[in-house]
């Protein structure tokens, strides 16, 4: 079973050299196979259907139980890829699939963002952190950002960038805010002289790993007495720039999003014309019925 497994997170890595789904995968298919204590080829879709009770049992978020559906259903995918004799696919699209109402973005107040900000001593945490929530940045692209995807220093009337490689390896523009770019330019002032392209560096002078960057922010998290994720950075980057004003295609590009309609969500989250509709009737049905009570 190891092996197979083994094998079939190096086929993820060759196919995706710097995306993490071989990692995720890989933990999600231990995780499955541990709980079903059967070899891989005596899996049945009724074991499906009792590990996702399970999941539900065990309150997993959905999107959680889905995504390790699509890692045991791209196993044995794999498997027939390999072995003309692989076992059928006990994961079946149109019977093992939670479905998923929409969910709105949750950014984080203002506020937090400042109280969180307040206990990150770190050069290097806090241009990390920045990157997030001034640039939007998802905590995989911080940990991929190499020296050479940096234009600090641009012509005139040009705006200091970054070259980034996100989802599906799309790569995108991103632009530095005179915070972000005061943070970074602060980080590489005493950043350590090692023969590393990566940005940011672990105490061992490597590339940091996503775990190591959500548990730095988990610790900072503590001492603010707060909680804050990663991706919650990205999201309050949006909020920001549609409270500004920016145009959604503009937030769009900005993101990375492929579909517009992702970055629409964004604009339920903080929309400014609904919030001034909302007041402007409630002062005339207050102005119209008097619901105070008494005599």
């Amino acid at each position: 079973m190891l092996s197979e497994i083994e094998q079939f997170q190096q086929w993820l890595r060759r196919r995706s050299p710097h995306a993490s789904t071989h990692i995720h995968y890989a933990n999600d298919l231990a995780l499955f196979f541990a709980w079903s204590q059967q070899p891989f080829d005596q899996i049945s879709p009724g074991d499906i259907d009792a590990f996702i009770t399970y999941c539900q049992e065990e309150n997993h978020a959905i999107a959680t139980v889905n995504r390790r559906l699509a890692a045991v259903r791209t196993f044995y995918r794999f498997l027939s890829l390999m072995n003309a004799n692989a076992p059928c696919n006990p994961v079946i699209p149109q019977r093992h699939y939670i479905r998923q109402g929409r969910q709105l973005p949750r950014d984080v107040e203002d506020h937090d963002i400042e109280q969180l900000f307040s206990v990150i001593d770190s050069p290097r945490d806090q241009a990390m952190f920045m990157l997030m929530l001034r640039c939007g940045l998802r905590v995989g692209e911080v940990r991929n950002l190499s020296l050479n995807d940096l234009l600090l220093h641009p012509a005139s009337g040009q705006l200091p960038r970054l070259w980034l490689s996100g989802k599906g390896q799309k790569e995108r523009v991103v632009y530095l805010s005179a915070q972000a770019h005061s943070a970074l330019q602060d980080w590489l002032t005493v950043r350590p002289a090692v023969p590393v392209e990566a940005v940011f560096l672990n105490r061992f002078g490597r590339r940091l790993t996503v775990t190591g960057i959500q548990y730095c922010l988990a610790c900072y998290c503590r001492s603010a007495g707060l909680w804050v994720t990663c991706h919650q950075f990205r999201h309050t980057f949006a909020r920001h720039l549609v409270e500004a004003g920016v145009p959604v295609t503009t937030i769009q590009k900005l993101l990375g999003h492929a579909r517009l309609r992702t970055t629409e969500l964004y604009l339920h989250i903080s929309d400014g014309q609904t919030q001034a509709d909302y007041q402007a009737a409630m002062t005339v049905l207050m102005a119209r019925l008097n619901m105070d009570g008494g005599g």
